[in-house]
């Protein structure tokens, strides 16, 4: 198709690539802003995102793409795409929240678009994000790269980089450990005994508030508090806990399966543990939080072997989850419930100094 070039406005740029480039991109090749295309030139390229996703992730794009679409369809992003012989092999894009700027998505599709695109990609939209007025804090995390992939060129622009994992529990390996007479069996009795005090029920949209008041103080000044300033306010957990009840980005929210750990005497919660399905197959916990007064007791144990019990009768295969290194603790947790890894990935954060 030919490829329109319209004035740029709004600060960004239309920028072809030229023989003799020292990164190697192949002439012909050009970034230009999201916003000049149709939503139809994306299709290709959101059908090899969509099978990146399920290769990769276990993750079924659908909704995701469903959003990303009805946003590309109104000119709602704000980006760049990559294109190669007039046809869109990659993307990248951004939105703004108050002072705070967002990395949504980075993918460039399969030969002959690859890392080298990806990384213009993601200069592009710096480079336009770090320009906005305004604008005192980016976050970015974007799972289709390893953190080493990226790592030089963000940390060359002042950010801050952390190493994150997607792990993955295999159900049934999990359900045959768990058995009578297996070794586990024996823990699990043990932090039953210490968890008298507290019941573990499905974690109900009427929970939200609870939830995101023990969110909010499980992880204050958390490292990823750091990486999502989400959980450095009420406001901002409240928010979070919303858009997992509401929205489909992290999945469909499995009330049933999703728990509270509630305090027999009290009725406080002490614990929550919220999951989704990502696909016909695989569950997804995007949020695990216990009340540091209880922390260390096996509450956290008890609320995903729970759900691993729902999960497992559902018939699921799996279920995963994101952890970032340095919280060893919880690391340590997901190793020894028997969650392996599959993937890393990078948080990067820029804080502009005063």
């Amino acid at each position: 198709m030919d490829v329109p070039r319209p004035a740029p406005r709004d600060g960004l740029r239309d920028v072809r690539f030229r023989s003799g480039d020292p990164k190697g991109t192949a002439v012909g090749s050009e970034i230009i802003d999201i916003r000049r295309f149709e939503l139809s030139a994306f299709s290709e390229l959101l059908d090899a995102e969509a099978r990146a996703w399920s290769e990769g992730l276990y993750w079924d794009f659908t909704s995701s793409a469903r959003v990303i679409s009805n946003c590309l369809k109104e000119k709602r992003l704000s980006g760049y795409a990559l294109v190669q012989n007039g046809v869109i092999r990659g993307y990248c894009f951004f939105f703004c929240d108050g002072e705070k700027g967002l990395m949504g998505d980075l993918f460039a599709g399969p030969p002959p678009a690859g890392l080298d695109q990806a990384l213009r990609l993601l200069e592009h939209s710096n480079e336009t994000l770090l320009a906005t007025p305004g604008l005192r804090r980016v976050e970015a995390q974007l799972p289709h790269y390893k953190f080493e992939e990226l790592e030089n060129n963000f940390i060359s622009w002042n950010y801050e980089g952390y190493r994150r994992r997607f792990m993955a529990l295999s159900l049934p390996d999990w359900h045959s450990q768990a058995l009578p007479g297996s070794s586990r069996n024996g823990p699990t009795r043990q932090a039953a005994a210490r968890l008298a005090d507290f019941c573990i029920l499905p974690c109900e949209r009427k929970h939200a508030r609870e939830a995101a008041e023990l969110v909010f103080g499980a992880y204050y000044n958390h490292v990823d508090a750091a990486i999502n300033d989400q959980y450095s306010s009420l406001a901002g957990a409240t928010r979070l806990i919303e858009n997992i009840l509401h929205y489909q980005g992290c999945g469909e929210f499995m009330e049933q399966v999703s728990k509270v750990a509630v305090h027999r005497q009290t009725h406080q919660l002490g614990g929550v543990l919220m999951v989704t399905c990502v696909s016909s197959s695989t569950a997804h916990i995007p949020q695990i939080a216990v009340a540091r007064t209880v922390q260390g007791c096996g509450l956290g144990t008890a609320l995903l072997e729970s759900a691993f019990s729902d999960l497992t009768r559902a018939g699921y295969q799996r279920v995963s989850l994101t952890v970032t290194d340095i919280n060893a603790r919880a690391l340590r947790l997901y190793e020894r419930l028997g969650f392996r890894t599959f993937r890393t990935f990078g948080a990067f954060v820029f804080n502009r100094s005063e």
